[in-house]
């Protein structure tokens, strides 16, 4: 009986964990993807970009 109630805390942890690590990579993944290139990016460049 006890040998049941360990797998099924195990079983809730590995779902619990896999979910986070999901979690974490997608955040990570969208945060460092370059941006569009548009006239408005080239300010962090040090040009106007209304010339």
């Amino acid at each position: 009986m006890i040998i049941l109630k360990l797998v099924i805390v195990l079983a809730i942890l590995l779902l619990v964990m896999y979910f986070s690590l999901r979690l974490i990579k997608r955040g990570m993944s969208k945060r460092y993807e370059p941006k569009a290139r548009t006239p408005w990016n080239t300010l962090s460049d040090g040009e106007d970009p209304t010339l």
